[in-house]
């Protein structure tokens, strides 16, 4: 492995990620922070967060790129908007020489790198169709499953997360065909329930599914009525799976890479 200029890895995310096909739900989109013009490692990880800077600096590591998914930490209030970085942490960082680099939408968005396809691989499930168009871009899919029940399915996602999931029972215990929906992190269009229920789908697997969660609520109303079940399995569980698989597009530049893992936020299920 080697080092390579940022601006060099910056370039290559744009052409892969062409983050000018899409919109954005926070304010900044790509560069957050610029510490280093020559990077010495990259690490990837689904927020930017305490947690993850702590094992940067156990590792004793300069001059590297964190590239997250999200631009903030992970809520501890979920009925507020993501709260800022602290001062303390970005002056972590720049000590560090660690710029941070983030994809939100791009990442989102349905392809060999995103949450949803890394979710499903990490299932054992065979996507189909994409769906749930936001910000210009498609981010669910509809899947075909090895699983005949919820219950299976719902097991079988614990399995794989290595944490319990939250299955709120609105559908049939059979799964029609056994086909499911999935898309990480949280889905806030309380209309797609209806719609999956005509496309023969009864279970919707996401991320933030407590109806305590203020726009989730909505979304319970309407999968009740429509019968789909909803199971959770956190924001940052169902979504790590895509920078998990980003340390190998790292690797194909010929830098050295690493996942830093999180905790999940249990009261988001």
């Amino acid at each position: 492995m080697t080092s390579l200029p940022a601006k060099e890895i910056y370039a290559a995310l744009e052409r892969e990620f062409r983050p000018w096909e899409c919109t954005e739900v926070f304010s900044t989109m790509g560069l957050q922070f610029d510490h280093t013009e020559e990077v010495r490692k990259v690490y990837t990880a689904t927020f930017v967060s305490d947690e993850v800077m702590d094992q940067i600096e156990s590792r004793g590591d300069t001059h590297c790129l964190l590239f997250t998914h999200h631009p903030v930490s992970q809520k501890k209030d979920l009925t507020k908007d993501s709260p800022p970085l602290t001062e303390e942490l970005v002056e972590r960082l720049r000590k560090s020489c660690i710029s941070v680099f983030n994809y939100h939408i791009p990442l989102d968005r349905v392809s060999p790198w995103s949450p949803g396809t890394n979710l499903a691989k990490a299932m054992g499930l065979t996507p189909y169709e994409a769906f749930y168009e936001q910000n210009l871009v498609k981010m669910g899919l509809l899947c075909h499953t090895p699983f005949a029940t919820q219950t299976q399915f719902a097991q079988a996602a614990e399995q794989t997360l290595g944490h319990p999931v939250k299955l709120y029972r609105y559908g049939d215990e059979q799964l029609p065909g056994g086909k499911i929906a999935l898309m990480g992190g949280g889905a806030s269009n309380p209309n797609i329930y209806a719609w999956l229920k005509e496309k023969g789908i009864n279970l919707f697997f996401t991320g933030m599914s407590s109806p305590n969660i203020p726009w989730c609520a909505r979304n319970h109303v309407n999968a009740k009525a429509a019968g789909v079940s909803i199971v959770g399995g956190t924001h940052y569980s169902t979504e790590k799976y895509a920078v998990m698989e980003m340390v190998k597009f790292f690797e194909g530049l010929g830098l050295e890479s690493e996942f830093l893992p999180e905790t999940p936020n249990f009261e988001e299920l």
